[in-house]
């Protein structure tokens, strides 16, 4: 059974006066939180630093592991996540652009 990973990219950047608490916030709070809620694997956050090939403006890229598809979906119905939100609308609320999720299927085929 294959495991997934949902992936949370930050398109855009934080707002000047925002940038650290943005970045802290992630790392600290969203992070370990994500890291905790049912179903998940692990968390962490992803940094550019180095880019090549023009690629688009991810700022930072939340990844969260999981055994199997069900995990997945356990994580997504809990009261955990859906507690979770608010914060995520607070952090998002300091940061200029878009937040795209997409879930990923690895080593099916």
């Amino acid at each position: 059974m294959p495991m997934w990973i949902r992936s949370a990219f930050w398109l855009g950047s934080p707002q000047v006066i925002h940038a650290e608490a943005f970045d802290r916030a992630i790392n600290t709070e969203l992070v370990p939180a994500l890291g905790g809620l049912p179903g998940v694997s692990g968390a962490r956050a992803m940094w550019p630093r180095r880019l090549e090939d023009s690629p688009p403006s991810i700022y930072c890229q939340v990844i969260v592991e999981f055994a199997d598809f069900a995990a997945l979906e356990t994580m997504l119905a809990s009261p955990e996540r859906a507690a979770l939100r608010a914060r995520v609308r607070e952090i998002a609320a300091m940061f200029d652009g878009t937040i795209s999720h997409i879930d990923f299927e690895v080593g099916a085929g």
